[in-house]
């Protein structure tokens, strides 16, 4: 008999650079003491985003949104695929890491939250979400090019994959410059996968937990069928409403980006209606599986839930916080850390607390302003504001940043203020300035924190 994982198609169907292979990557770093970087990139690539950091942002713009095409799937590619291609992908980001485990958390992909909590915990974590670029997007920013293609491969994908649901993703604003080119499709998973199966029974210990990581965040999207729906726009400072019916501040952005698009966006003669949100939110069946799975193998099942990703990032700042307590030290300092911009080891080994925030859009400056009130005021912030090509209208500009640090003594890791948010050197600089800055603690010997321990947090948030 063939084994099914073996035969597969060694095709990498994800993006480098989507939250649920950079999750596994780095916690299995931190896990087996070989840390890894988001941004893995080689001495040439390096060169060349620093000569196209000199460059027009413009050109830069569009050097990158090419560079995005050529590594997009195809369209033939994607309608190949089978869900356990995805799985066998993310375990094998386990491969070098021995042992068994307390605790495995389960669940939504929340980029540094997810990270930290894993990290701080020493537990592997294991992705509901899965998100596919298809080559060709919507050069005109309208909906009508994205749906047909997403929803042609969604359809061919749901037809052999019963143990996932799909999500076509079309966000003109704050992936404006790429959804020209490339459309998003995103996978989760409904049920409990062989893989993951088989991986719990070997990694989790008899009488272990499994966490399910539960993200009630919500938007409105449109019901395409039973394991389909679409989904317009993206969490930030602009509301699903403002995504489908337009303002005059999306039609300025949309003037200033060169698009010829005006208004907002949605599908004719159809209602939205509300839903997990496509980013972060969890879609329900696969926390009931587990949950059965954990009763059927006698190990215990927890679920931590809150509205949005921000409820996890404070938790996560809070088990930093009660780890170094324990450990019999003080926090050496904070970092601000954005969207893809995280470094689990280096926070632990370093002794800071981490803060991540979601984007760097309005609501994720609010959530920074709320949370500064708990930052030590005697340690230094290291603040890594976001490297990215989108300029939205909900984007904070520096000015604003400096304004919710103010009292602080804080640093810049980041973008710097005169490139920001285009900085594309500080895509892997920002964490050799933090490493140079706050380097690892070579007298602390590394521990994690209890579950019991990190649940017993959560009231306080």
């Amino acid at each position: 008999m063939v084994d099914r994982n073996k035969a597969m198609n060694p095709k990498v169907f994800e993006s480098a650079e989507s939250a649920s292979p950079v999750l596994t990557r780095l916690i299995a770093g931190v896990l087996s003491g070989h840390p890894e970087t988001v941004f893995n990139f080689g001495e040439l690539e390096k060169i060349g985003l620093a000569l196209l950091n000199r460059l027009p942002v413009s050109v830069a713009r569009a050097v990158i949104r090419l560079q995005f095409r050529w590594t997009a799937l195809s369209p033939l590619e994607a309608e190949e695929l089978q869900v356990e291609q995805l799985v066998a992908a993310r375990l094998a980001d386990y491969d070098g890491v021995d042992g068994q485990f307390d605790t495995i958390l389960v669940g939504s992909a929340m980029g540094g939250a997810t990270a930290h909590l894993a990290a701080v915990l020493g537990a592997p974590f294991l992705p509901q979400p899965f998100i596919l670029g298809l080559r060709g997007g919507s050069p005109e920013d309208e909906v009508p090019s994205h749906l047909a293609l997403t929803s042609r491969i969604a359809e061919r994908i749901l037809d052999r994959n019963p143990e996932v649901m799909a999500i076509g993703h079309f966000d003109p604003i704050h992936d404006g410059w790429l959804t020209r080119v490339v459309s998003h499709l995103r996978l989760k998973l409904i049920d409990l996968p062989r893989g993951y199966r088989e991986f719990l029974l070997s990694k989790l210990k008899p009488g272990g937990t499994i966490v399910y990581l539960d993200c009630e965040a919500r938007w409105l999207h449109y019901k395409l069928g039973a394991r389909q729906v679409y989904q317009i726009g993206g969490w930030g400072g602009i509301s699903p409403e403002e995504f489908i019916t337009g303002s005059e501040r999306i039609d300025r952005a949309l003037v200033e980006s060169g698009s010829k698009h005006r208004g907002g966006w949605g599908i004719p003669a159809q209602e939205p209606v509300e839903g997990p949100e496509s980013e972060w939110g969890s879609e329900p069946g696969l926390d009931q599986a587990l949950e059965i799975f954990a009763r059927e193998q006698g190990y215990g099942f927890e679920r931590i839930t809150f509205d949005d990703p921000q409820g996890f990032s404070r938790l996560a700042f809070l088990a930093h916080e009660e780890l170094y307590r324990r450990q019999g030290r003080e926090a050496e300092g904070v970092v601000v850390e954005t969207f893809t911009q995280y470094d689990p080891h280096l926070v632990l080994s370093s002794g800071l607390l981490p803060l991540w925030l979601i984007f760097n859009t309005t609501d994720s400056r609010e959530f920074l302003e709320t949370q500064s009130q708990f930052f030590p005021r005697e340690k230094p912030v290291y603040f890594s504001g976001l490297v990215t090509l989108s300029r939205t209208p909900d984007m904070v500009p520096w000015e604003g940043w400096a304004q919710a640090l103010e009292g602080f003594s804080w640093t810049s890791i980041g973008a710097r203020p005169s490139r920001y948010p285009e900085d594309l050197v500080s895509l892997w600089r920002w964490s050799e300035r933090l490493r140079d800055l706050a380097p690892p603690l070579k007298a602390v010997k590394f521990s994690t924190l209890p579950l019991s321990a990190l649940l017993d947090l959560i009231p306080q948030i």
